[in-house]
């Protein structure tokens, strides 16, 4: 089975972020028809540079939009994917070691907030869930932020998935890990 399980909790971004890309759908829907029904009348070029850049410009709200409602950290039988709006990262469980919470960085700076990151073998890698602050000072808005509760709930959850993952797996007296 090739199944993600998303582990943070449904809050208001995805909310809004649904809602964003309900409204580029409509708007893409009715651009493709107008658009269409211009070009198979005739138009200048002028106007048909126009309704590509619109094209363009859907494209490129729809895919954000869709990224941006997507981050998150999900769990499957491979391992751990950390889904950014930029990029998407899956780490087998072989490699993870645990969950904790640290500040998250911007720039190479820490910020206010704390975010989850992921221990592995090779080191650790942030995820964009992050836990709510009211502190003043820098702080990220690329995923999911979680009340004090929400955040907890989420790394005992991290922590139950991977000790069920090991208990599943059974280590090789030579120190490997058997696959099925």
């Amino acid at each position: 089975m090739r199944r993600w399980i998303r582990m943070d909790p449904w809050r208001g971004r995805q909310v809004v972020t649904s809602l964003f890309l309900l409204v580029g759908t409509v708007f893409a829907v009715l651009l493709l028809v107008n658009g269409g029904e211009a070009l198979a009348g005739g138009v200048d070029v002028v106007t048909a540079l126009g309704i590509a850049g619109a094209m363009a410009l859907m494209g490129v709200w729809l895919t954000f939009a869709a990224r941006l409602h997507q981050a998150g950290v999900y769990v499957g039988e491979r391992g751990v994917r950390l889904r950014h709006v930029f990029r998407t990262r899956t780490l087998p469980w072989e490699k993870v070691t645990g969950f904790v919470a640290r500040r998250a960085l911007l720039l190479g700076e820490p910020t206010i907030r704390q975010a989850v990151w992921v221990l592995t073998v090779d080191g650790a890698f942030e995820t964009p869930v992050q836990r709510r602050s009211r502190a003043m000072g820098w702080r990220k808005e690329v995923g999911p932020v979680l009340s004090e509760s929400d955040f907890e709930r989420l790394l005992n959850r991290l922590d139950a998935e991977l000790a069920d993952v090991r208990g599943r797996v059974p280590a090789q007296a030579d120190g490997g890990v058997v696959l099925r």
